[in-house]
């Protein structure tokens, strides 16, 4: 059983407590945390675990986890200090913190201070009689609001200075704090940085506002269908009135269009954005299967029935199929397959654009004129099978194209004599059922080195706006001068 420091503090009879000082310190990594224990286990404690004079821990938890895990007896001082100001002295003006750590460390701290200040705040005490002082109404309750509003502002700017960040940095991990526990615990850990946190905060407010309201929810159609898992498992969904293409949004930018007659997968990518909109609350009446793959018969209308627009962005005629799944994974039936295939093939005025990570079943199975088949490259291991399959696909009236989003390493071709173009992307963060997943950015010398046999091979390249313009970009050089 991993022991947490509550379970050691309560082994420890001088210890009364832990403060909130001693919890807002980032924790060391596992490498130097194994390291410690190492070195406290040869050479002993060498600097006392601080205590405050009522005997709650300040300074030197880790320390004290060392000499739990080594059975060695740990020495202890109590101090009259501030304990911010030890943990401050101690830890975050000593380690080689992020803006982010030293952020949310100053955040924590405003915040202690300012639960504080509220307790305290218009409570006067005579004898044994409270007399609370509530702020005059009308026009006084607004001058009141605003210095309350100064106070606030004062408190962001001196936690900030005391731990050498910018006021809007201290607002903006006050924010993650209180909106999202899973994003603060990642910027503290020096896991991701501050300015990814907020811009996930509010991606997840946005997508709060997109949630319709019980006025705007429409009465439950009548009329339900049933929707079939790879395991067999039925459930029923309400029928809407008519099945059509989904718009996409800049995510897709090659595309127009998604549509998803099967959804669902079983690769277990942990960055994957399908299963994040599968699993939220939001589309549950959608997806009640989550994201197990599951077949949407009454899906397969929708080519026949969107209307194609009449214009000259070729974008506006092509289908993303299976967005939120892999169509040609193992674990999805031959028929369900073969469905999708004919619902294609029965209006051929769209262009059909597939990926998987497992091709070889492309060549198992008719073409669809004009498609295009994909295969998904994230790193070097995948290069091998993903090109044997494509070379089996000879027919020139198709596409075919291979995807590097996200792409994880660098990626070296063997050969790309077949292939028609090449798309990479980066990985952009997901809130999975078991916490936060990072966005994550190649290396700007990975894209160049992949454009540049692209370049050799003459074959065309489309580098996704979320290398550049949009978050999380590339790593880019920055190198210093010989």
């Amino acid at each position: 059983m991993v022991e947490t420091l509550n379970d050691i503090v309560s082994f420890y009879p001088e210890i009364t407590g832990i403060h909130p000082a001693c919890v807002a310190v980032p924790e060391i990594s596992t490498e130097d945390m194994t390291g410690l224990c190492e070195s406290v286990a040869s050479k002993g404690l060498q600097d006392e675990i601080v205590l405050t004079k009522e005997g709650l821990l300040v300074d030197g938890r880790n320390r004290l986890v060392a000499c739990y895990r080594g059975q060695i007896e740990p020495r202890f001082k109590r101090s009259s200090v501030d304990p911010w100001q030890i943990a401050e002295d101690k830890n975050i003006n000593r380690r080689h913190l992020t803006t982010g750590q030293k952020s949310m460390f100053g955040a924590k701290k405003k915040e202690f201070f300012n639960a504080e200040a509220k307790e305290r705040q218009g409570v006067t005490q005579f004898g044994s009689t409270v007399v609370v002082t509530l702020p005059p109404p009308d026009e006084t309750s607004k001058l009141w609001a605003a210095d309350q509003a100064r106070q606030a502002g004062k408190s962001r700017d001196k936690a900030a200075a005391s731990v050498g960040v910018s006021g809007s940095s201290i607002d903006k991990a006050v924010k993650i704090l209180a909106e999202a526990p899973d994003i603060a615990a990642a910027v503290s850990s020096g896991g991701i940085t501050l300015e990814a946190g907020y811009t996930e905060v509010k991606k997840r407010e946005a997508e709060k506002k997109t949630l319709p309201t019980e006025s705007s929810i429409p009465e439950p159609s009548i009329e339900m269908t049933n929707i079939v898992t790879a395991a067999g498992v039925v459930s029923q969904i309400a029928l809407p009135k008519k099945t059509v293409f989904n718009k996409t949004t800049d995510a897709v930018d090659w595309a127009r269009w998604t549509w998803n007659p099967v959804t669902g997968c079983e690769h277990g990518c942990t960055f994957c954005y399908a299963r994040e909109i599968a699993n939220s609350k939001r589309m549950s009446a959608v997806y009640p299967n989550g994201f197990e793959p599951t077949f949407h018969e009454y899906r397969l209308d929708a080519p026949k029935n969107t209307n194609k627009p009449d214009t000259d962005d070729s974008r506006d005629g092509r289908v993303f199929v299976c967005s939120m799944a892999d169509l040609f994974g193992k674990w999805v039936p031959d028929n369900w397959v073969k469905a999708v295939f004919d619902s294609c093939l029965k209006s051929p005025e769209w262009e059909y654009l597939f990926l998987t990570k497992w091709p070889a079943r492309y060549s198992q199975m008719p073409l669809i004129p004009a498609a295009w088949y994909g295969a998904s490259v994230i790193k070097q291991s995948d290069v091998k099978r993903i090109e044997s399959a494509m070379q089996k696909i000879t027919d020139d009236s198709v596409t075919r194209w291979v995807s590097l989003e996200p792409m994880l390493e660098p990626i070296k071709f063997n050969d790309l004599s077949w292939c028609d173009l090449v798309v990479i992307g980066s990985q952009t963060s997901t809130t999975q059922s078991d916490g936060y997943v990072a966005e994550f950015a190649p290396e700007f010398d990975w894209v160049v080195d992949v454009v540049n046999q692209c370049r050799a091979a003459g074959v065309p390249y489309y580098l996704k706006a979320n290398l550049g313009m949009d978050r999380p970009g590339m790593n880019l050089p920055k190198s210093n001068p010989r």
